[in-house]
């Protein structure tokens, strides 16, 4: 069976130049149908057709399209073409010097037909063919010390290859006004007959009728009603294609480089004012992302039904990249064909399943894609597919894998420092013991401290659905001269739900908030510089049990049942490097102090059963399903969280207090060009408060030093003081932020080139015994250079209730700090 649904046989040859240079991806279709295809980057095509007549259009941007007419009799066909470049016709136009270029009137009407034509079919469904091609274009020999070696067998000894061939043929399904489905029936991975690949239709849905089209940020559509503020147009000339249409060649320029915005060439139809194709180019500045040079778009549109309804037919992405000596190319091709455009689904057809790999769609040979295959191998495609297949085998085996691991295994005297593993792959088993050196960390309870950590995990299958792990922790305090350890183990049962059990148990110097809101690390730094020992401590002996489950889409459910027995810890240690006279403020929290200076602990030495309930609600939360297993893809409704705490006055336990909390967070809301903005607010209470202790307080995320991570900004406060605000009644806190994705600072000359990108946002506090506490901070983001771009800047303005407003610069780093 063909591509196109039918016994077909096969027409190829050869597409070139006048000068005979091929002409890689360039379109090949039957006139008046949706059957066609593109060459590959060696100018070859392949296009499958039954028996009998067929008018056949070879289209390259820049060149004359070209029709054949022939009689095919259904044996092999060697169809050679060779095109001439496009002999555009440029009307003889007096033009002054203040007059404007023929090109925006043509725009003018593309832009009153835009919302037309984007709405104009209602539904359709297609097949589609998507070839993804990633390969090195240089490689280092090693990376951070670590040999690289061939990655694989996918590098020669030019230190190039490809390292990512698929191919994939799926049916897409769509309805207005953005309802999408897709089915992927067969998929083939080079070296990998267990993989999937990431080929997606849905994915590659640059459709300029839309205003934007969201590439690392919204990139603003050359036909977008807003667009003279962004573009500049120049016509090109016309042409005539094969039907006698005429088709306006125009050149679509940025006005700044640095704006969300393509440039390039668009084809517009005359009269109709459609898209014909399109050859354009959006740059690492105008998206904001460093690590890609260039994307490149090619697309051609058909006629499929009279008088207007033009389809895409063919499309090619192309980009280059480069990260630490490694320099990539890639390109993802695909051919949309059989269009129906009069597909009248049934209620429900589109659920929350936006994508579906079908069962055993990996299980067909290479032969099968050399049936239906629309755009044929290039010589290195074919050997890649045939090397990589065969050293897959070798290196799946029993011998292969124990010789690596016999290799890595080695014990050496670094590994006693840096950390050391030991791997048997074969059996899908992993054990490894953690660097204690990156654990050393100071506090002023334990004084310097650190962990000797091991880890053991076991795979159960090669798609990792099935695992266990375990989890140990042994650490020791000069100071405090305690040793105390910790383990967890967990099983996750499937990848449908996500069904995991958790076990853990043992002695741990615990933060009050359990959100940690100060890490070791910054601690560290504050305590031994500054002598500000922010880290709040006490003694957890504990033993939890902890469950989680997707009961059903969008609903998701995460318990837990924790017996602790929980200590009192007091300061050890005065050490630091400067102020070595002073002291370091109490470990504990006081209530108040009496009128003889007696002061009370407001936490004491207990015991506490903790029951925890956390259900997630995601209102038509999209997915997308392979064999076994489901990926989450988020929804276009906020996230609303039922949080459920307590304290059980049983077996021993001391407490005995409720506390509800609902959350509502959305992480993503795109205002077009202006950008995204975020929030997250929370609002919760307790009953029965008698028998509570500091530690189940609800506690909120400070930060009292002038360093931030970035990440947590939506779920904390920049300069509110760790637990002044702690309570036990009722409380509601909000966050916002606003990320301006370079509109603002890509209008200022010079500012413009360094990537940064603006962020406002504001955060709000308040508990029933203290008064209102808000911030403001308006911040820089993205600073520094190329790839290494980990810093943020904010200014702040905190208000403090009875206090003036107090402003600070917070230095943010997007690094993990332990």
């Amino acid at each position: 069976m063909g591509f196109y649904g039918q016994i077909n046989s096969q027409i190829t040859g050869l597409i070139t130049d006048q000068k005979g240079e091929p002409l890689p991806f360039a379109t090949v279709y039957e006139k008046g149908t949706s059957k066609g295809t593109t060459s590959n980057v060696e100018g070859r095509y392949e296009l499958n057709l039954p028996k009998g007549k067929h008018e056949i259009v070879f289209q390259f941007v820049g060149y004359e399209q070209q029709v054949r007419n022939i009689n095919y009799d259904g044996k092999r066909l060697e169809l050679d073409v060779k095109l001439k470049e496009q002999a555009v016709e440029l009307e003889e136009i007096v033009v002054q010097a203040d007059a404007e270029d023929p090109a925006y009137p043509v725009i003018r009407q593309a832009m009153a037909k835009r919302k037309y034509y984007r709405d104009l079919v209602q539904a359709y469904s297609c097949d589609v063919y998507i070839k993804g091609n990633i390969k090195f274009l240089d490689a280092p020999e090693s990376f951070m010390g670590v040999e690289i070696g061939d990655m694989g067998g996918s590098l020669d000894t030019n230190r190039q290859g490809i390292i990512y061939l698929s191919e994939s043929k799926s049916t897409l399904h769509f309805m207005e006004p953005d309802k999408y489905k897709e089915q992927m029936e067969y998929t083939k991975v080079s070296g990998n007959d267990n993989g999937f690949g990431f080929n997606r239709a849905s994915e590659m849905d640059f459709n300029l009728y839309e205003s934007y089209a969201l590439m690392g940020r919204q990139i603003i559509s050359p036909i977008d009603d807003n667009a003279f503020g962004y573009y500049r147009y120049q016509l090109m000339g016309t042409f005539y294609d094969e039907s006698g249409r005429l088709i306006n060649q125009i050149k679509v320029i940025p006005k700044r480089s640095e704006d969300p915005v393509y440039s390039g060439i668009i084809y517009i139809v005359e009269d109709l004012w459609n898209i014909q194709g399109v050859d354009l180019v959006v740059t690492k500045g105008s998206m904001k992302q460093p690590g890609l040079d260039s994307l490149y778009i090619k697309q051609v549109h058909v006629p499929v039904k009279k008088p207007d309804v033009w389809r895409m037919i063919s499309q090619n992405i192309t980009f280059k990249a480069g990260l630490f000596g490694f320099q990539l190319q890639g390109s993802f091709t695909g051919i949309y064909s059989n269009y129906d455009l009069e597909r009248d689904y049934e209620k429900g057809f589109f659920d929350n399943e936006i994508f579906k790999v079908e069962d055993k769609a990996n299980d067909q040979p290479l032969t099968y894609f050399d049936s239906i295959r629309p755009i044929p191998l290039t010589q290195e495609e074919a050997v890649d597919y045939v090397r990589k297949d065969s050293l897959q085998t070798v290196r799946k085996s029993k011998v292969y894998l124990d010789s690596i691991d016999d290799k890595n295994n080695k014990f050496t005297v670094g590994k006693m420092f840096f950390g050391y593993s030991y791997n048997n792959s074969y059996e899908r088993k992993f054990f490894s013991i953690e660097s204690p050196l990156t654990t050393i960390q100071f506090n002023a309870v334990q004084g310097w401290n650190g962990d000797l950590g091991i880890r053991y995990r076991k795979e159960y299958d090669e798609n990792n659905i099935k695992w266990f792990r375990f989890r140990g922790k042994l650490g020791y305090g000069l100071s405090d001269k305690r040793l105390r350890a910790s383990v967890s183990m967990t099983k996750n049962f499937d990848r449908i739900h996500n069904t995991r059990l958790t076990v853990s148990g043992g002695i741990m110097a615990s933060q009050f908030n359990a959100e940690n809101p100060i890490t070791p690390t910054l601690n560290t730094i504050t305590s031994l510089w500054w002598k500000d020992n922010y880290m709040r401590l006490y003694d957890r002996s504990f033993g939890k049990v902890q469950f989680s489950r997707e009961l059903v889409n969008g609903i998701y459910l995460r318990t837990s049942l924790a017996y602790e027995q929980r200590s009192r810890l007091e300061n050890n240690s005065t050490y630091s490097f400067k102020r070595k006279d002073d002291e370091y403020e109490p470990n504990n929290f006081f209530l108040s102090i009496s009128p003889d200076d007696e002061r009370i602990p407001m936490f004491s030495n207990h015991e506490a059963l903790i029951f925890e309930a956390h259900l997630r609600f995601r209102i038509n939360q999209k997915y997308v399903s392979y064999p076994g297993r489901k990926f989450n893809q988020g929804s276009r409704w906020p996230d609303i969280w039922l949080h459920y705490r307590r304290g059980i006055e049983a077996v021993g336990s001391d407490v005995n207090f409720d506390h509800f909390a609902v959350q509502v967070r959305e992480n993503y809301v795109p205002l077009g060009l202006i950008g995204y903005f975020e929030f997250n607010t929370e609002f919760g209470w307790f009953n029965n408060t008698d028998f509570m202790q500091f530690t189940d307080y609800k506690h909120f995320n400070g930060n009292q030093t002038l360093i931030g991570n970035p990440s947590r900004y939506m779920s904390s406060f920049m300069r509110l003081p760790y637990y002044d605000y702690s309570t036990n009644g009722m409380y509601t806190e909000a966050h916002f932020q606003h990320h301006f994705d370079g509109f603002l600072l890509d209008k200022i000359p010079l500012i413009r080139k360094l990537g940064f990108v603006s962020v406002l946002g504001a955060s709000f506090l308040y508990t029933e015994d203290r008064d209102t506490y808000y911030e403001i901070n308006f911040g820089i983001d993205r600073i520094g250079w190329g790839l290494f771009r980990f810093f943020r800047v904010d200014v702040v303005a905190a208000q403090r209730p009875n206090r003036d407003m107090a402003f600070d610069m917070m230095i943010g780093l997007n690094l993990p700090m332990n």
